[in-house]
């Protein structure tokens, strides 16, 4: 192994049980009750209805559970709520639909672990009943057929709902390369730990990708001879495109999202990847309004970021939080006002947001949940201020928060070869649990600056191990950028020149 690569997997502190699972890459089948209980649903299945979520990963495990059904020859419909009218969850309402339409067989994916009551009405109707869910269980699921990553082993213990839905697949013998390549977006989108049962459903949905051509994807990424798959083209190109659907929900159904990835038909398939691509353009210059309007709002006095303004759109508070929360590094919390209510969306990098919020008075909410970095919450207005006001306080009295420092790793220059790069990649996919750590190094005198059309500066060189340093920023002049001694950033393995991406410079 090359000294760059050595210095950087070891600065990553990684378990001997990691190290091996680099080096000896796993292929597992999932076998437990909770996989034999959900065999036996569809097995006894007949006419199906399946209620998922409007994320990417509630629209690739309700697309994989439509395909698996087709396989089955079950009679399968499907639901997914609007995002701002009904809200997050199966309805009663969607089951009484679904059962006055023939429907007597219920897969609950994506969510379900909040909806006993839901699923109590579903019995009541003489329905059978499964759930496919990873998120937080707060009392358990009374139901016949549960899979969850806490009823699974370790190598499974991280799982998001498409990977779940894919384990189920696989173990029946009716997994595919199509299904392996949805499984892998998803646990990219819900940024699942690239260990286990994550990375090797990741590892094989890249190389279905990349070995076939499949239209729902090649189309969104504008696929070309030199196109390779990678979680970060997955990242970059897919995942938003998917996710832009169900956020923007006052301008589409994300339900035509599952109709897309479960179609066989070429021109609908052409049709639909040009309206999401529409969409999503529209959705980036929307976002940038709106993280304009929320950074103006922001008090630098507060420990907690709660910015609330009417024309928020419900379904990018969470955008706008993450951006407000990565430009701060203070938890940001962004609520879209109605007017009974505030609707919104957490972020942090800095601490818990789980511990933070269950740490809260429950009166102030009509709903809330979510995870450790990212939360989802309605708050009811009479007690607004006091939310504000608590949310400060416990916050300040928590004993731990997160180091949000990563780690730099000095290195010579003269590590960066070809063959390193190559060794480097050869460890993907990065991600969640496993991030290479950034470097800094020195650079030469005599380089030049270009601007970026706005979005940043590129640093070019002659006769160095980097062909050039493209550094997004607007925080500097180009004249500022003279004199610099060293860069810190992360080496963009994708390219076929040598480049570093910048985050920080010293003079």
């Amino acid at each position: 192994m090359d000294i760059l690569t050595q210095t950087l997997l070891e600065s990553m502190n990684l378990t001997p049980e990691q190290w091996h699972e680099l080096e000896h890459p796993e292929n597992r089948l999932v076998e437990n009750a909770a996989i034999t209980d959900c065999i036996r649903f569809f097995d006894h299945a007949t006419q199906l209805m399946i209620c998922g979520d409007y994320d990417c990963d509630g629209v690739m495990s309700t697309s994989l559970a439509v395909l698996l059904a087709r396989k089955l020859n079950l009679d399968v419909g499907f639901y997914i709520p609007n995002r701002i009218e009904e809200g997050y969850g199966v309805k009663i309402e969607t089951i009484q639909k679904a059962y006055d339409k023939g429907y007597r067989d219920l897969l609950i994916i994506d969510n379900g672990v909040k909806a006993q009551k839901e699923i109590d009405y579903a019995y009541e109707l003489g329905m059978n009943v499964a759930v496919i869910d990873h998120h937080i269980i707060d009392e358990p699921v009374r139901v016949g057929a549960f899979l969850h990553p806490d009823v699974c082993g370790p190598y499974e213990a991280t799982m998001c709902a498409t990977g779940l839905i894919y384990c189920l697949a696989e173990t029946m013998g009716y997994a595919d390369d199509y299904m392996a390549a949805m499984a892998a977006t998803a646990t990219i989108a819900d940024v699942m730990p690239l260990w286990g049962k994550n990375r090797e459903i990741v590892i094989k949905g890249l190389d279905a990708l990349n070995r076939n051509q499949f239209e729902h994807f090649d189309q969104l990424v504008k696929r070309t001879r030199s196109t390779e798959y990678t979680a970060k083209l997955l990242s970059f190109q897919v995942i938003p495109k998917i996710n832009t659907v169900g956020r923007m929900s006052d301008k589409s159904n994300v339900n035509t999202v599952v109709t897309y990835m479960t179609s066989q038909d070429h021109e609908l398939i052409t049709s639909y990847s040009k309206q999401l691509i529409s969409l999503n353009e529209y959705r980036k210059k929307y976002s940038k309004q709106q993280q304009t309007l929320a950074l103006s709002q922001v008090d630098s006095k507060q420990s907690v970021n709660i910015i609330a303004h009417e024309n928020f759109h419900e379904g990018l508070v969470g955008i706008v939080a993450n951006h407000i929360a990565q430009k701060t590094l203070k938890p940001t919390v962004v609520l879209a006002e109605y007017d009974t209510y505030y609707k919104g969306s957490a972020r942090s990098m800095t601490t818990s947001l789980q511990v933070l919020f269950e740490s809260l008075d429950p009166k102030y909410f009509d709903g809330m949940g979510g995870h450790d970095f990212a939360y989802g919450m309605t708050v009811r207005k009479e007690y607004y201020a006091s939310f504000v006001s608590d949310i400060q306080n416990t916050f300040d009295a928590l004993d731990e928060k997160t180091d949000t420092n990563q780690s730099i790793i000095p290195i010579d220059p003269a590590w960066i070869t070809q063959s390193a790069i190559h060794n480097l990649k050869s460890f993907e996919p990065y991600g969640e649990g496993f991030k290479l750590p950034m470097i800094q190094l020195d650079i030469p005198a005599d380089y030049r600056v270009t601007n970026l059309n706005g979005y940043g500066f590129k640093f070019i060189f002659d006769n160095y191990v980097l062909d050039e340093a493209v550094f997004f920023t607007q925080r500097y002049d180009r004249y500022q950028l003279n004199g610099i001694k060293s860069l810190v950033g992360s080496l963009d393995l994708e390219s076929n020149k040598t480049v570093l991406f910048v985050e920080e410079i010293n003079s």
